[in-house]
């Protein structure tokens, strides 16, 4: 298992543009996972997601392009290598939207949001934390990345 601490000092908006700050793990060697991933749900079980795909509703590529792959992860996020039965998992130490697969074997996490203006996406606020001098907020997330071959071993998740 491998640690990774991010630290992001304030998200800059001088140019009055809102941005998303997201921590990425690439997979290379020609890593497959046939579009698949899975999230915890409420750290409880993973949940299978596909990218371009809902069950619950008719997926609109207009409307449902990058945002609608994230999907709220709040211990772990992972993508498996359907070929060579591999599997790498990321464990998260807080709550963020995350998604995989936007890119062929890729992991994203959310580090850190900032919107001058709202969104439209239903929390009806923007999304501009600063502290008492009007800077953006600093944060830090610590990251767990295992990568394990699924026929000779298991998650560390819990």
């Amino acid at each position: 298992m491998i640690e990774f601490e991010v630290e992001l000092s304030e998200v800059p908006v001088f140019d009055n543009v809102g941005k998303d700050v997201t921590v990425n793990w690439k997979m290379f060697d020609g890593w497959d996972s046939n579009q698949t991933f899975w999230t915890d749900s409420n750290g409880l079980e993973m949940q299978e997601r596909r990218i371009n795909y809902n069950p619950r509703f008719e997926w609109n590529k207009d409307k449902n392009n990058i945002t609608g792959n994230y999907y709220p992860v709040d211990s772990a996020i992972a993508i498996r290598d359907v070929g060579r039965k591999r599997q790498a998992t990321i464990l998260n130490t807080r709550p963020q939207g995350g998604s995989a697969e936007l890119t062929k074997g890729n992991i994203e996490l959310v580090q850190n949001r900032r919107l001058l203006q709202d969104d439209n996406k239903g929390v009806t606020e923007i999304l501009n934390e600063t502290d008492s001098k009007g800077i953006g907020l600093k944060t830090t997330a610590r990251y767990y990345l295992q990568i394990f071959d699924q026929l000779k071993g298991q998650s560390k998740q819990r």
